[in-house]
């Protein structure tokens, strides 16, 4: 009997300067059934994407070397096809037009969003 081969994962890259949401999303998306990657700054983000293409980016709004509103800058031009969704537990700018959910937030909350965005990137 031939193999059937398995689909694509979707790869998701989380960025954000705290190890425990690193963790925490890590865990719960790549048992959802997804690629996950994850940077802890800018720099190792880059790194990551000079590698890889993303169907998707998490990232905490304000970050130690960087603003979520930078990284986008950079997928603009690097990746145009990955979506990007922002967490923050601060307010953010009022002109951002990104998707965002607001911290603390539930693995549920999160898994919803990202397959809701995953969803409409196939469409």
């Amino acid at each position: 009997m031939p193999l059937q081969k398995e689909p694509d994962k979707k790869k998701i890259c989380i960025l954000d300067d705290n190890p425990l949401i690193l963790m925490t999303l890590k865990r719960a998306l790549s048992s959802s059934g997804y690629e996950i990657f994850s940077a802890s700054g800018r720099e190792e983000f880059i790194k990551l994407l000079e590698k890889y293409s993303f169907d998707l980016l998490i990232t905490d709004y304000y970050l130690e070397d960087s603003t979520a509103e930078d990284i986008r800058g950079m997928l603009v031009k690097k990746s145009p096809g990955t979506l990007l969704v922002v967490i923050s537990g601060r307010p953010l700018p009022d002109n951002l037009n990104i998707p965002y959910i607001k911290k603390p937030f539930s693995i549920n909350e999160i898994r919803k969003k990202v397959t809701e965005l995953l969803l409409e990137k196939k469409k």
